[in-house]
């Protein structure tokens, strides 16, 4: 499709428009860059002396900012005028979290990686929503995880890059190496992300009340709800790296850490390969299940987290492999579910609800896990956040099939 040309032309012929490989080929070099951070970032912090609540006041105030960002980014995703500009000034925005390298204080990482979060937040729901307006329904699921597996695909070579660079380079360095593939995500977002001329419209429009105001459906709220408890469990995968790294006497040796960043590159690889086959399940009416097995998965991997040091190393990597195919269902499924749920109309307000309310809820858990986990407890932390998230999974469960 060229720059700027009719999507309806392009839809009726495949669901891979220039917007839907912009935003892919911009995932696979933003979450390479992100992933790499993330990755590095548990052992980073060890070697500046920083304690382990620092990593959940990072994650956690970082998350809340992403989400507020979000919230604000919801209200503008229906104005076809501004939302082309506020996705490229989001991808500019988390190349900022390469500056860490020059961090020596851990508090002055909480900064930089809320600024490059807001980019994050900012960019979310007025891409899904972008996506959304020129794809047909019953291709959206492919399309969302198409986008995912390049997501993915960058998380992949992304620790997969600390893992084979760390025995040569310091976690400072492949920090300052994430500005590369930052630049190339900037040249790509720019170069072939584009406004659409007009949505494609196969959804039964909201009545006219005579009211501006958008009214979203007792059915979605009740799937938010369950989103909102669910996401208190959902914990970044860095506490699943800095648990590997503590699990052992010997948390700053290259080996140990090289054998973290590799289990968490199998994370990654894992969630590359559910995002695709959860959209195609999705696609085929099964939202619902996708999110649901989602779901179910992250609560055995948090089980198995809070009880990883007295299991035999062997099993560490399936933990990771769980998580990884919890993650792809769960990206896929639940933003296929919303979006099934909601009217064109409510899809910006709905989105932007829901990534608002994910920041907030991490924020709640990532503390709790935090606190326990300087008070020597983490194992329990892991067990209160699998409870939140099975108690998440009941309320998905309970909204009726045919709606979802």
């Amino acid at each position: 499709m060229k720059p700027g040309g009719n999507p309806s032309e392009t839809a009726s012929e495949s669901w891979r428009t220039q917007n839907v490989w912009g935003f892919s080929l911009a995932s696979l070099f933003s979450d390479m860059g992100h992933e790499l951070v993330t990755t590095v970032l548990p052992a980073f912090l060890l070697t500046i002396g920083a304690p382990v609540i620092a990593l959940a006041v990072i994650e956690g105030v970082s998350n809340f900012s992403q989400s507020i960002a979000s919230l604000w980014a919801g209200r503008w995703a229906g104005n076809r005028k501004k939302r082309e500009q506020i996705v490229f000034g989001g991808y500019v925005l988390t190349g900022v979290k390469a500056l860490i390298a020059l961090v020596g204080y851990w508090p002055w990482i909480v900064i930089l990686r809320t600024v490059a979060w807001i980019g994050r937040g900012a960019r979310g729901p007025i891409r899904d929503t972008m996506i959304a307006d020129e794809i047909r329904p019953n291709d959206r699921g492919k399309a969302y995880g198409f986008r995912e597996t390049f997501d993915t695909a960058g998380a992949i070579i992304g620790p997969l890059a600390a893992t084979l660079l760390i025995p040569v380079i310091s976690p400072r360095t492949l920090i300052w190496l994430s500005a590369i593939p930052a630049l190339v995500t900037i040249a790509i977002v720019g170069g072939m992300v584009r406004e659409i001329r007009s949505p494609i419209v196969t959804e039964h429009p909201l009545p006219d009340t005579g009211s501006t105001k958008i009214v979203l459906s007792p059915t979605y709220r009740v799937f938010r709800t369950g989103v909102i408890v669910f996401w208190l469990g959902a914990l970044s995968p860095t506490f699943f790296i800095m648990r590997v790294l503590l699990s052992h006497p010997s948390a700053m040796a290259i080996p140990i850490q090289a054998f973290a960043f590799g289990l968490y590159t199998l994370y990654n690889i894992f969630y590359a390969a559910s995002a695709y086959p959860a959209g195609i399940l999705a696609d085929h009416g099964r939202s619902k299940g996708a999110t649901l097995s989602g779901y179910g998965l992250w609560v055995i991997s948090l089980l198995g987290f809070a009880l990883l040091p007295s299991l035999p190393i062997w099993l560490w990597p399936i933990l990771f492999i769980v998580a990884g195919l919890a993650t792809g269902f769960i990206e896929t499924g639940q933003k296929t579910m919303a979006v099934g749920l909601l009217g064109r109309e409510q899809r910006g307000k709905g989105l932007g609800q829901l990534a608002g309310s994910k920041g907030l809820s991490q924020l709640v858990g990532t503390m709790l896990i935090g606190a326990l986990w300087a008070l020597h407890r983490p194992s329990l932390g892991f067990l209160f956040l699998a409870l939140a998230a099975l108690t998440g999974w009941l309320i998905i469960w309970s909204i009726p099939l045919r709606k979802a």
